[in-house]
């Protein structure tokens, strides 16, 4: 018996889950890269990326809620 193959919204819950899993992952290295930086001006840049992945990952939680809402419909 073969299985059916996921459809696009099994696909892009996949891919959002994924997503998020990645921006949790480079807040991590982010900081340690803030912790090992010596010039000021790079230790500041490791500091504020994070804050752009927190963003991104909100935008995909919210998307992925979205999508899992239409799955149930």
């Amino acid at each position: 018996m073969s299985t059916a193959p996921d459809s696009a919204e099994d696909k892009l819950l996949k891919i959002s889950e994924e997503a998020i899993e990645r921006e949790q992952l480079s807040q991590q290295r982010y900081a340690l890269g803030a912790s090992v930086a010596t010039d000021p001006a790079v230790k500041k840049m490791f500091l504020r990326l994070p804050e752009d992945d927190m963003s991104h990952q909100k935008i995909l939680r919210e998307r992925l809620v979205g999508l899992r809402g239409k799955e149930g419909s």
